[in-house]
């Protein structure tokens, strides 16, 4: 269970650790294969940094921020001495600002942030459907209304179409649709574990979703510590909910090298602590 700053470590949003402690730092990045980098490059370990990674597996399965971010910050486990910064990639951005709040962290750094809306997700339902059966289409129950009033019903519902689907095309790729295969307890078992790796995405970007909401103790209050720091050609919500304003920094490289390159590690070191050792 995470142990957050007590009145007798910190003073709200401008806690840092401890002078002999290393400044904590809390990271949100969703953990999986992908093309591009991720944080754990930008080596902050190598920096000083005592860094947490809280999106770690078993990840939480909540579908509303508050008790998502809450679930998270147990991986960060004792942070009473105070978390000097937040940062978070892509759609985990969303959900960042709950984190921070709730860690009463003084900096907020957003890398390539963006919005989980519903067009996202209906998106994503689509193309894991589509991998498994290329007619797939999305099911007649896909209500956008119901993202917002009815989050777990809708994770119920994508859990048990998923898994049907996914079933299918096992038994179908093991050449045998006959009922006994529909029965196979090792085609269930597979279908069961794929649909699980999928359901933990869709938690994820059901609670960003839900990242509208204000967050835990209301806008996060230091306009010059809240940083977004972009590749070349990343574009921006228009707006950013629940924090008053925010720096902004382009790093010329492209997404899939971004978290990797030397400009980004040096930005976030500069902004993290402005006289640090080289990485």
């Amino acid at each position: 269970m995470v142990h957050l700053p007590s009145p007798g470590t910190t003073e709200g949003p401008t806690a840092t650790a401890t002078p002999d402690a290393q400044p904590v730092v809390l990271v949100l990045d969703y953990p999986g294969h992908r093309p591009e980098a991720k944080l754990s490059e930008l080596r902050l370990e190598n920096a000083g940094f005592d860094v947490r990674y809280l999106l770690t597996r078993p990840l939480p399965r909540d579908v509303t921020t508050e008790t998502y971010a809450r679930h998270a910050l147990n991986a960060a486990g004792d942070v009473s001495s105070g978390v000097h910064a937040v940062l978070a990639y892509c759609m985990s951005a969303s959900l960042a600002r709950h984190i921070a709040a709730l860690a009463s962290a003084t900096h907020l750094l957003l890398f390539d942030a963006e919005r989980s809306t519903a067009e996202t997700i209906a998106g994503e339902v689509l193309t894991i459907l589509r991998s498994f059966d290329g007619d797939a289409e999305l099911p007649g129950w896909w209500n956008e209304d119901d993202l917002a009033r009815h989050p777990d019903a809708v994770m119920e519902r994508i859990d048990a179409h998923l898994f049907e689907v996914i079933h299918a095309a096992l038994a179908q790729d093991a050449g045998d649709e006959s009922p006994d295969a529909a029965e196979d307890p090792a085609v269930s078992q597979v279908a069961r574990s794929l649909t699980d790796t999928y359901v933990d995405w869709f938690a994820h970007l059901l609670a960003a979703y839900d990242a509208r909401s204000p967050a835990p103790s209301g806008p996060f209050p230091l306009a010059g510590a809240a940083v977004h720091i972009m590749s070349a050609g990343h574009t921006l919500p228009d707006d950013w909910p629940g924090i008053a304003s925010l720096a902004r920094h382009t790093v010329d490289t492209d997404r899939n090298g971004f978290a990797a390159a030397e400009e980004t590690q040096g930005l976030t070191l500069r902004i993290l602590r402005p006289i640090s050792p080289e990485i």
